[in-house]
């Protein structure tokens, strides 16, 4: 009866310790797909947006950071052909993706809303940014954008039909 106990102990200790392995490799593959996912997102974003353009995009170029704006057939949210707006915002140094139903000039006036039932979604895609750069040609966009939470991120992306 006490050789069946301590066997029993035995492999119970062996089958903790391996779950406990198992759970701490985990652990690290799910932290590691967190940056990839987060990197893939901004990139599938970026690539829906600007290939399924409706016009074509207005670039501003300022000191450290761009902002792009332009009108697309991709939405996140169920809009028909919405404004989408991306900019780097000073306060947080995060990259920021605007969806509205037409476009909205945050930086220009202090928009706070209409009476016209314009709405829009912002939705904050990186953190820590310290570069954003567009620069538009004739066919295509090249992007580089840099921020703590991913790899830097360089992309030229071939306009959509506008």
């Amino acid at each position: 009866m006490l050789i069946s106990i301590m066997l029993t102990a035995i492999v119970f200790t062996y089958i903790y310790a391996t779950l406990d392995n198992v759970k701490k490799s985990h652990i690290r593959y799910k932290e590691g797909s967190k940056e990839v996912t987060s990197a893939q997102m901004i990139f599938s974003l970026f690539t829906k947006d600007l290939t399924q353009l409706k016009e074509p995009p207005t670039v501003t170029h300022e000191a450290g950071f761009d902002r792009i704006s332009f009108t697309t057939k991709n939405s996140v949210y169920g809009i028909a052909r919405p404004w989408v707006h991306y900019y780097i915002s000073s306060k947080e140094s995060a990259l920021i993706r605007i969806e509205a139903t037409r476009p909205i000039d945050f930086f220009g006036s202090n928009y706070i809303g209409d009476a016209n039932g314009t709405y829009f979604f912002a939705d904050k895609l990186a953190k820590g940014c310290d570069s954003f750069r567009v620069g538009e040609r004739a066919d295509r966009v090249d992007i580089f954008l840099k921020c703590e939470d991913n790899a830097p991120i360089a992309m030229t992306i071939y306009k959509g039909d506008s």
